[in-house]
């Protein structure tokens, strides 16, 4: 599993728990019936980085906010912890979730958990809380040998007031310590956009530094730890030793750096989500792209060609949502490193 991607997804057919542990501890996650892993996100026309995040579970307790909420939805609601299924009330719950759901979600929690097949690869429990006999919360976690991840939670709008949808990953994290487990994982944060934040309420997290393949306490991070921070400001420093060779370079962002993650093709796509287009190249089929590679921290000057069938992967809508100006549209298949190296004077000399 040594990362050769940004983003990269795997197709097991079967998965122990040892193997989950160990995809969980590299920033990798479950996407339906496959394990993915991203490290930058579009909204809209804005970049992020997702910063992999995970609960250290030995000697961890809730502070109070989180006992007083787990306590007062214990007390008012019936909550059981099993084996995961998905049945037609679960499906009904999905629904309901759905229809007040702001973004995208998948048609039904068959096609969510299972991308529509009747087999889970996957070591899934549920956490199924209760109104009565209403059915009103639900979240489905994955366990591994030493570790677990916090897949989905859904609830009924109607409940709303409750926090049902966090009350669930509490409830996830108080069954792993209980068994012993000793990390949780409940996904990415989104630095700059807070819609993901409510993951970093569960405790004192850690998250996976890109750079050194590591996990650091998030104390410890600062505002420009994230991977695309960190190659924004390096390519800035490239294009100014650009221009002082007066060799004319743009800065472009690169909105279908996603490409591997569908698998139609065999094709290894271009996944940097920002480079420096040098305009020096005679051929008008080719790009060369400088990027800055944040893992081995070190620029790389890379010959690429468009893809033809970029239909199948995006389509018309997407893509003209974004300003070529700025946004590189083009889908990208890397066919030549040209250069590599931490000093950003012998990219430029790889351009003569």
């Amino acid at each position: 599993m040594t990362p050769n991607m940004f983003a990269e997804k795997h197709y097991p057919e079967v998965l122990h728990p040892q193997d989950l542990d160990r995809y969980l501890a590299r920033g990798w996650y479950r996407m339906g019936q496959t394990m993915f892993t991203t490290h930058f996100l579009c909204f809209g026309q804005q970049f992020f980085s997702a910063v992999w995040v995970r609960l250290p579970l030995s000697g961890y307790r809730f502070r109070r906010s989180l006992r007083k909420l787990h306590q007062k939805n214990a007390n008012r609601f019936r909550t059981r912890i099993q084996r995961g299924s998905i049945t037609r009330e679960k499906e009904q719950l999905y629904q309901k979730y759905k229809s007040h759901f702001p973004g995208i979600l998948a048609p039904s929690l068959r096609d969510s958990l299972l991308d529509g097949e009747d087999f889970n690869i996957f070591d899934t429990y549920e956490v199924a809380v209760y109104d009565q006999d209403q059915l009103v919360a639900l979240s489905y976690f994955d366990r591994g040998r030493a570790a677990a991840a916090s897949i989905q939670g859904i609830y009924d709008p109607a409940y709303r007031k409750y926090s049902l949808g966090f009350y669930t990953m509490l409830a996830e994290i108080e069954a792993c310590q209980q068994d012993g487990l000793s990390h949780f994982y409940p996904g990415y944060v989104v630095p700059g956009y807070d819609r993901f934040d409510y993951k970093l309420r569960i405790g004192e997290v850690e998250y996976y530094d890109l750079s050194s393949g590591r996990w650091r306490p998030l104390q410890d991070w600062n505002g420009e730890a994230g991977p695309l921070m960190a190659m924004e400001r390096k390519l800035a420093g490239l294009q100014a030793s650009l221009n002082r060779h007066r060799i004319p370079a743009k800065k472009m962002f690169y909105p279908l750096f996603e490409a591997n993650l569908f698998g139609f093709w065999t094709t290894t796509f271009f996944d940097y989500p920002v480079f420096l287009h040098c305009l020096t190249a005679q051929d008008e089929e080719q790009y060369v792209v400088a990027v800055y590679d944040v893992r081995q921290e070190v620029y790389k000057l890379v010959a690429c060609t468009p893809f033809e069938e970029v239909h199948f992967y995006f389509n018309d809508s997407y893509i003209g949502n974004f300003d070529p100006e700025f946004f590189c549209m083009d889908l990208l298949v890397p066919e030549q490193l040209l250069a590599e190296s931490a000093d950003p004077e012998a990219i430029v000399m790889g351009l003569f």
